[in-house]
């Protein structure tokens, strides 16, 4: 080091040491040399865990679905949600919302709450909710409000006595 000169090698010790270093596995090595002939990596997760939905919330909504679609079936009111040739679905009137949601009420009973039933239905009739909301009768309006006052007491809250 300090003070020190370099030795001067003879070929053979030459020779050696460069097949020291060309075994070397720290300095002398070929890993990042190599290209992996796989294909292009993905983070992106799967359309089935990207969503930020509960999956037990996911399950019932599931159920609900294809509950309400038995009972649509098969009803009345199985041509409301039926394309035309030209691929277009008409859209529900106040009066045919209103026979909807009654109609599904009175055949699940109180097996599922309003709430579950109001947005499951606009989801199934392709309505946006506050559409379907706007075009219900009041009775329906404000059995949907009691009930959503119940779980998360709103009306309290905004210091509502009556509603209609």
């Amino acid at each position: 080091m300090w003070g020190k000169k370099k030795k001067v090698l003879s070929k053979s010790e030459d020779d050696k040491k460069s097949k020291y270093e060309e075994k070397d596995k720290i300095f002398n090595n070929s890993y990042g040399e190599q290209d992996l002939g796989g294909q292009k990596i993905s983070f992106t997760l799967a359309p089935g865990y990207g969503s930020d939905v509960d999956p037990d919330d996911k399950m019932h909504y599931d159920a609900l679905f294809e509950v309400i679609d038995g009972l649509i079936k098969g009803s009345e009111f199985e041509h409301l949600n039926e394309a035309t040739p030209d691929g277009v679905i008409k859209k529900l009137n106040k009066v045919q919302i209103n026979k909807v949601f009654f109609y599904i009420i009175e055949k699940t009973g109180n097996d599922y709450s309003r709430i579950d039933l109001f947005g499951v239905l606009s989801d199934y009739f392709d309505v946006f909710p506050n559409k379907f909301y706007n075009s219900l009768s009041n009775k329906f309006k404000d059995e949907l409000i009691k009930e959503l006052d119940d779980k998360y007491n709103i009306l309290e809250k905004r210091k509502i006595r009556k509603l209609f």
